[in-house]
């Protein structure tokens, strides 16, 4: 046997690391910089939409809805709700998605139908909701749709 033969390539993390170092730096920095792309999007587009909203409040959510029916009572504990307990910082408005505008998931859009329902004082009928609800104004008609709680049904 040769002296070659009996040398082993030593296989240590440290070896492994000092090998691998520049391929990790390049995604990780091209992670951090798509991290960061991210965020001044985000913040752009907020920025963009307060200024957009300027001068929007629950006064003129409701108003924009009045015409078409809507209980202004159930609009206005609608906007409140979603800018008091889901954290929505801007002026919201009636055409608003909830996934892609307000950034509500499934859970989230669950939770505020309960809370709403129990809010305005009416009954949770699963089979009432024919369609996903899309946007704001969708989420005002449901609550509107679902009928009132009774006194005996208060009561028990």
């Amino acid at each position: 046997m040769s002296a070659e033969s009996n040398m082993t390539t030593p296989e240590t993390v440290q070896i492994w690391l000092s090998e691998q170092a520049t391929p990790l730096l390049v995604v990780g920095a091209a992670l951090l910089l798509g991290f960061v792309i991210l965020y001044v999007s985000a913040r752009g587009r907020r920025s963009k939409m307060l200024s957009r909203r300027s001068g929007l409040s629950e006064a003129t959510f409701v108003e924009d809805l009045a015409p078409f029916g809507f209980d202004p009572n159930v609009a206005r504990e609608t906007y409140r709700y979603l800018q008091e307990r889901q954290n929505i910082t801007f002026p919201i408005l009636p055409l608003d998605a909830l996934d892609e505008d307000l950034g509500l998931d499934s859970e989230d859009v669950e939770q505020t139908i309960h809370e709403l329902l129990e809010l305005t004082g009416r009954e949770h009928l699963p089979g009432l909701l024919h369609s996903p609800l899309i946007n704001v104004e969708d989420l005002v008609r449901y609550i509107q749709a679902s009928p009132r709680k009774s006194q005996s049904s208060a009561v028990a």
